[in-house]
């Protein structure tokens, strides 16, 4: 009988040891996965983990008073994991009222991530491209409602002979990928290349829907300005020759080699973050896969997604394939579609000139303006909203082929503008008199920003509401005291009262 109850306590000791050591885990195992899902994937592994070592990142730059909650909130995405090295930029009014950059430019080195640091924008790129197609037409030498076979007859073969400048600044110009693919030696060969281009046939058999034309939209618009430009020029040569230095800006969409030393190195988020990532992508795809609209019979959408995704820019990576060190060495070639090298400040300064009606932002009278007002008027007018085939997403442009964002957190303001893959943004709102740009070199998979960039933004936007709230209190009271004869007499009444 002792034997028994011996043998029962024992198993029940045995029984919550085991309760106890499960529980033990389970709650390490929550802790973990808490941590590594609050902080981000560029933090240290023992940071993520166990909240030691964590990197006590350096933020330099410019914030005027107004904006200090800007800067904390630049900060607190590196104390969070999510950056390694970036900057951000944003003007209010035409005034720069955020300069920020801190991090690192290259982990092994440490080279800081500092004033003078240029990046890589990917697709932040189309906004610039954007902006300088609106520079020609606004000099007469192009129309958006014209044909591309105008300007470029060769252009009308395989079902294009219809397609317009609008269509292509838009992505609807059917040529979201290119059946051969191109090599180094083709994309340095401007003549060779324009031959490659205009034999594409049309993937919609002519029907102008809109398509995500990733590289080749910037490839196409290059000819066609090479054509229309009297001195045969790039879109590359024209920004370098004519806008960079007038404006104060660096934008290189084919980086000078003396200036190589100055770009900071990508860097990809390990496996947790792809883990995360695959997740994300299998629950929209069975989403898409359910509500997908109606695409032409004609197409096998597979065989045309596997085309635009292999329609790569040497040097340049693919999603999935992405390499830790972009070889900038191997960009020998102007892409006016993702080649774009930059910083936060000129993406954000280029934006608050659009704003100003294209007038420069320093007291230049002198000075002639980028673009007109009526023609920026005219880039900013919406089109109608577009499911785009490859995004597999609604889209609403601008007859500028800019896209208008709603970002989450801000969905009662609109953006116009581009954003780049891994997070990178180059957007304006006219309304609001903001201009923001983001530059990074931790890579995430997004094409239109993320919460990092997001986050900053959001904040630059509370503060400006503010602003504008108490600059319509002053205009409102202004206009009671203009209105009524007696109100001056009438304060200084009861200020006599006061007293």
């Amino acid at each position: 009988m002792k034997n028994e109850k011996s043998q029962s306590c024992k198993t029940s000791a045995s029984v919550r040891s085991k309760i106890f050591l499960i529980s033990v885990l389970i709650l390490i195992i929550s802790i973990i996965i808490y941590r590594l899902s609050t902080i981000g994937p560029f933090a240290p592994l023992q940071c993520r983990l166990l909240g030691i070592g964590c990197p006590d990142t350096k933020v330099q730059g410019y914030v005027a008073p107004e904006f200090i909650d800007v800067k904390k909130a630049f900060i607190k995405n590196f104390k969070d994991g999510g950056e390694v090295g970036s900057s951000v930029a944003a003007y209010y009014n035409g005034k720069l009222v955020v300069d920020l950059y801190g991090g690192y430019a290259d982990l092994e080195t440490m080279r800081e991530y500092n004033k003078d640091t240029l990046q890589l924008v990917f697709s932040s790129t189309k906004a610039l491209t954007s902006i300088m197609i609106a520079y020609l037409v606004d000099r007469g030498l192009l129309n958006y409602n014209e044909k591309i076979s105008k300007y470029w007859p060769e252009f009308a073969q395989g079902n294009k002979e219809n397609v317009t400048l609008l269509d292509l600044v838009n992505h609807r110009a059917g040529v979201t990928y290119l059946d051969t693919q191109v090599t180094k030696s083709e994309l340095e060969d401007l003549d060779k290349l324009a031959k490659i281009l205009a034999a594409q046939p049309h993937a919609f058999d002519g029907v102008p829907l809109r398509a995500y034309h990733a590289a080749t939209r910037g490839w196409y618009l290059n000819e066609i300005v090479r054509r229309v430009d009297p001195k045969h020029r790039t879109i590359g040569q024209i920004v370098s020759e004519e806008i960079l230095k007038q404006y104060d800006l660096e934008f290189y969409l084919l980086l000078p080699q003396k200036l190589s030393s100055r770009v900071a190195t990508f860097y990809h988020a390990p496996i947790t973050e792809k883990i995360l990532l695959m997740r994300h992508l299998l629950l929209e795809w069975w989403y898409k896969k359910n509500s997908d609209p109606f695409i032409l019979e004609s197409i096998d959408k597979t065989d045309f997604k596997s085309k635009a995704f292999n329609s790569s820019v040497p040097g340049i990576p693919k999603p999935f394939e992405f390499k830790e060190v972009t070889k900038l060495e191997e960009i020998t070639f102007e892409c006016p579609s993702v080649t774009g090298i930059t910083n936060a400040k000129s993406m954000a300064k280029l934006g608050a000139i659009i704003i100003n009606n294209g007038q420069s932002l320093d007291d230049n009278s002198n000075s002639k303006p980028l673009i007109s007002k009526n023609t920026i008027d005219l880039i900013s007018t919406k089109l109608p909203i577009e499911w785009d085939y490859f995004i597999e997403r609604n889209l609403t442009s601008s007859v500028g082929g800019f896209v208008y964002f709603k970002l989450p957190g801000l969905e009662d303001v609109e953006f116009l503008g581009s954003g780049g893959f891994g997070g990178s943004l180059f957007i304006w709102n006219r309304e609001l008199g903001i201009s923001f740009g983001y530059a990074m070199n931790a890579i995430k998979m997004n094409t239109f920003g993320d919460k990092r960039g997001w986050s900053v933004l959001k904040e630059i936007v509370n503060v400006v509401k503010k602003l504008k709230k108490k600059e319509l209190k002053k205009e409102q009271l202004k206009k009671e005291q203009f209105e009524d004869p007696f109100s001056k007499i009438q304060m200084l009444r009861k200020l006599i009262k006061r007293s």
